[in-house]
């Protein structure tokens, strides 16, 4: 059977890549099927093209799936929609994170024929090969959304998060076309020009009310064995002539006797020009002194960490459990292990005031980061404060989210209708770099040259806007 894996145009390729789609590559029998992948955000394809019908006349597939987030929802569907208008006879598939957390919305569509919840990697192998029956049996797919043919009623096949990952394959980079994205100038938080992601855990325990990420991967956090993991970072680090390896889940250190373990053997493996990378954060009560000399003996320079808000008040509205008296302390303990530090914080959460921004301006600068991020809160759709949201008649029920790089403020609470974030973000890496000019080397390293000018330069025009309306 042909199948079709497209990644719609809409992604960042400076620091997205399509690795949902090399596990599903990976994943399925090429023995016995014809997978290709085709790449709109690198190759700049958008839904309109003509590529779309040349690719479906000359590869003819049986069955196209597409991965999506909500910032390419909409682009997902118009391509989705032109496939049907190009032969209806086509299946269509569609998954990723958007489809999971809103999927029982998304199934509706007429363009859309089946959706996969959650992982994936084993399920979709499975979905092709009974699709090749004559009557296939769609009750033992995993995690398969569906409308039933006998009265439309929306079919939620149970997700089973599997607990042994090593029964998944690693990622077909070089369907995913790795050394492309490396060319066009792929560094995800890396200015290491042969750089790649692996994830090492997936699941997250917490419930914080504008996360996604346990109904993406379930609560519980699983994780790969270390010789998975050393066979992954060896392929990477020998076949590939990466130097530079970002594990892209959130909750690495979760096991810590796990965690260095994983670092043993890295420290092991004796590389001595490999570096690795958390760059979507760690939580910091899972780390101790041992872990942190650990990961600075395997190769990491730098961590991050997500206290998101400096007052209590919004962390409680947030649900997120966290001791706010530790922060400093662990800030402190990481930086006298060596490394450079950057924090992640949210701003402009619902029900927040100034008084709360003070607080997190506070912290931030009590912590003495070498970095941070001011990020302007957005709800994600399939979250508890997207619901509520949506139903005090705040935000639409279709409400999409925007990259977040991009700068735009898509939510305000009314406390801060009047607020200038732009100013805020300005005056405090302008104070950051004032009182710690060592951060600018350190920004510009990891987060290269582009981005840091794209932010000052973006939040002074909109600080001038601000002051001119």
């Amino acid at each position: 059977m042909k199948v079709a894996l497209i990644w719609p145009k809409g992604f960042r390729t400076k620091a997205v890549i399509p690795l949902s789609l090399g596990y599903l590559k990976s994943n399925i029998d090429n023995t016995r099927h014809d997978v290709k992948i085709f790449d709109y955000s690198l190759n700049n394809v958008d839904s309109n093209s003509s590529s779309l019908q040349e690719m479906i006349k000359k590869f003819n597939p049986k069955i196209i799936g597409i991965s999506c987030w909500s910032i390419t929802y909409k682009e997902a569907i118009r391509i989705l929609k032109k496939i049907k208008s190009i032969n209806k006879n086509i299946i269509t598939v569609i998954g990723g994170i958007h489809a999971t957390v809103n999927s029982d919305e998304v199934i509706k569509n007429k363009d859309i024929d089946f959706l996969f919840r959650g992982e994936a990697e084993i399920s979709f192998s499975k979905f092709i090969d009974e699709m090749q029956k004559e009557k296939p049996d769609l009750s033992k797919i995993e995690g398969l959304t569906y409308c039933s043919s006998k009265n439309d009623d929306i079919v939620n096949n149970k997700i089973i998060w599997g607990k042994n990952l090593d029964k998944i394959k690693i990622p077909d980079y070089d369907a995913i076309n790795l050394e492309g994205y490396l060319k066009t100038g792929y560094k995800y938080a890396s200015q290491d020009r042969r750089n790649a992601p692996i994830r090492v855990t997936r699941g997250c325990p917490y419930s914080c009310d504008f996360c996604s990420a346990s109904i993406q991967n379930g609560k519980i956090v699983r994780h790969h064995s270390v010789e998975y993991i050393i066979k992954w970072i060896k392929f990477l680090y020998y076949n590939k002539k990466i130097k530079t390896i970002n594990i892209i889940d959130d909750n690495f250190t979760f096991y810590s006797e796990y965690a260095k373990d994983v670092c043993k053997a890295i420290i092991k493996l004796n590389l001595k020009d490999l570096h690795m990378g958390t760059p979507n954060g760690i939580r910091m009560e899972c780390v101790d002194k041992e872990l942190l000399k650990l990961m600075k003996r395997a190769g990491w320079e730098y961590l991050v960490v997500a206290p998101e808000s400096g007052s209590i008040k919004t962390l409680k509205r947030m649900n997120k459990k966290l001791d706010l008296e530790i922060v400093p302390e662990k800030v402190k303990e990481i930086k006298d292990a060596g490394f450079k530090i950057t924090g992640y914080f949210m701003v402009g959460y619902p029900g927040e005031s100034q008084k709360d921004i003070k607080d997190t301006v506070k912290l931030i600068r009590k912590c003495k980061f070498d970095f941070f991020h001011l990020f302007n809160f957005q709800p994600l759709p399939g979250t508890p404060v997207y619901d509520r949201l949506v139903k005090r008649g705040e935000i639409s029920s279709d409400f999409l989210p925007k990259e977040y790089s991009s700068g735009n403020i898509v939510y305000t609470p009314k406390k801060l209708k009047d607020f200038n974030f732009p100013l805020l973000r300005l005056r405090e890496y302008l104070y950051l770099a004032v009182t710690n000019p060592s951060s600018i080397p350190y920004a510009l390293k990891y987060f290269s040259h582009k981005t840091i000018i794209t932010k000052i330069f973006s939040n002074s025009i909109n600080v001038l806007k601000n002051i001119f309306k």
